[in-house]
């Protein structure tokens, strides 16, 4: 089993397994304490090095996929928890162990998801599927899932076995949820709710419930997971917001998610405030823009029109807010301080 001083030394031993820098606003990065910054680059290291097999195309896969990690929220959010938790002992091995399934379970999802949609692209690269084959991705996705899994027991978390089974069942039951929703299109507000807070903020709950865990602090597990589950709520409706806000090239709305036919909180606004005659018409321009992106326009213009992104970025400081209120009665510390920047950044980020 790895302890924390050979973590420590693994750079020196695993060659082109550098770490990836943490891709959160530089800002919020700073605000970290220095024990999570270090933390941060020896889960990298440990991360990286757990995966790779015998296999050389699945270890060019995997690479491939963690060269290309998003912003690390769920490691920052293990960290900051366990620190916050527990400031004088934070992290052991389980710590690092526990960090490394979540994300395992995250990327896993995140894999099989742009199967499941068909996705070319991830954050503007080649999906897994597109580069190689749907097969290779859904094989790659239930290897990291079994990998997460083997990580558990290999560490003796068994009591992490709930912790880190309720988000597989729950982000499985959403993205179902999910592909319902877009063949009727009838998605409201309590329904795109309960699917966000599946198909993300469980995941998140579980990485600050994590931290707390493993640092030795069972008691503060629950409100660490309430804390994180307010904030993925409000990450994923801003994650929605982008979807209204972003261009291509020309200009031009990217509106993934209404060509995928997924009804968000700036379109369910949206169409609350006309009447039926306009809700079909736009619905209907919804269902083409999956084969004519030029109706993307006309559904972003709708959402803009009727304040649909005003309303949704309202909704996801709210969360914010029960997040920072929850963060309040935790001991005044380096790691609270920056659990309430990490809160604000939700709400504020621009990527």
């Amino acid at each position: 089993m790895t302890d924390i001083i050979q973590i420590q030394t693994m750079k020196e031993n695993t060659k082109g397994l550098e770490p990836i820098p943490c891709k959160v606003s530089p800002d919020i990065y700073n605000s970290f304490p220095e024990e999570v910054k270090d933390a941060l680059n020896k889960f990298e290291i440990f991360f990286r090095r757990s995966l790779f097999t015998d296999s050389s195309l699945l270890n060019e896969v995997m690479k491939y996929i963690f060269d290309k990690r998003g912003k690390r929220i769920r490691p920052v959010c293990v960290f900051l928890s366990a620190l916050a938790s527990a400031p004088s002992e934070p992290f052991n091995d389980k710590t690092f162990a526990g960090t490394a399934a979540i994300e395992m379970v995250h990327t896993a999802s995140i894999v099989h998801d742009d199967v499941v949609d068909r996705s070319d692209l991830r954050r503007g690269d080649k999906s897994v599927n597109a580069e190689w084959t749907s097969r290779i991705a859904v094989l790659a996705g239930d290897y990291l899932m079994a990998k997460a899994f083997m990580l558990i027991t290999e560490y003796e978390m068994y009591d992490f076995m709930s912790i880190m089974s309720r988000p597989i069942v729950e982000m499985s039951v959403g993205e179902m949820i999910q592909i319902e929703k877009s063949i009727v299109l009838d998605t409201t507000e309590e329904v795109y709710f309960e699917i966000i807070r599946k198909k993300t903020a469980v995941l998140i709950g579980a990485s600050m419930e994590v931290g707390a865990k493993s640092s030795g602090a069972v008691h503060l597990a629950e409100t660490m997971y309430r804390i994180g589950e307010n904030i993925g709520m409000a990450f994923q409706i801003r994650d929605d917001i982008f979807d209204y806000e972003k261009t291509n090239l020309l200009g031009k709305p990217t509106g993934n998610d209404v060509v995928e036919n997924k009804i968000t909180l700036p379109l369910i606004h949206a169409l609350k405030q006309v009447d039926s005659g306009r809700q079909k018409k736009i619905l209907k321009c919804v269902k083409q823009s999956s084969t004519d992106r030029k109706y993307i326009s006309t559904v972003r213009d709708f959402v803009l029109e009727n304040n649909g992104l005003t309303y949704a970025t309202s909704v996801a400081e709210k969360y914010v807010e029960k997040a920072v209120g929850l963060i309040a009665d935790l001991d005044d510390s380096h790691a609270k301080q920056s659990l309430i920047n990490l809160a604000g950044y939700a709400v504020r980020r621009n990527e």
